[in-house]
């Protein structure tokens, strides 16, 4: 579980960003909808506890 640049989905509806390659839900965003950055969006609660 580490680190990562931070990541997000390009897809309607997406309420929050990813940095840890430990997370399943980033784990489970497709690479073709993966946009780097924050996008603006609160952390996800799962990279947070990890």
């Amino acid at each position: 579980m580490a680190k990562v640049p931070a990541f997000h989905s390009k897809l309607p509806g997406t309420t929050k960003y990813h940095d840890n390659n430990a997370c399943t839900e980033g784990n489970n965003i497709e690479a073709k909808n993966r946009v780097s950055g924050t996008g603006g969006l609160n952390k996800c609660d799962h990279c947070k506890r990890l």
